[in-house]
């Protein structure tokens, strides 16, 4: 994950409502702006802050009510995931139909996407 002080937090003008995180790093010999959620998680690039921080203002939290994708580490097939709290670094999941939450942190993080892996 980012360490926290590398990371911009981005809020609504409305409201002030923190929606996401940005970061710029680089791929291939050029800076891009990575919008991230609001525990941490990559969600797309962009070639600037502006469309990034836009991007987190449209769909930053909206993003957290879809369905998620979990890959265990194990190997074994990944698992839909519901999103039931997020804050930096941290996030509260329900796995399918389980009513059972799970805290995810650390490196379990990297392995919660919003589309489906493979």
């Amino acid at each position: 994950m980012t360490p926290t002080e590398e990371l911009q937090p981005v809020h609504r003008r409305e409201d002030g409502e923190l929606v996401g995180y940005l970061t710029t790093e680089r791929r291939d010999g050029t800076d891009v702006c990575v919008a991230r959620s609001l525990f941490g998680a990559p969600l797309q690039e962009f070639p600037d802050d502006e469309q990034a921080a836009a991007f987190l203002r449209r769909r930053g939290l909206p993003l957290l009510a879809e369905q998620w994708w979990y890959r265990p580490a194990d190997g074994s097939p990944e698992r839909p995931a519901t999103l039931v709290e997020a804050r930096l670094d941290e996030v509260t999941v329900r796995f399918g139909y389980d009513p059972q939450s799970v805290t995810l942190s650390g490196a379990e993080l990297a392995r919660l996407t919003p589309t489906r892996p493979g």
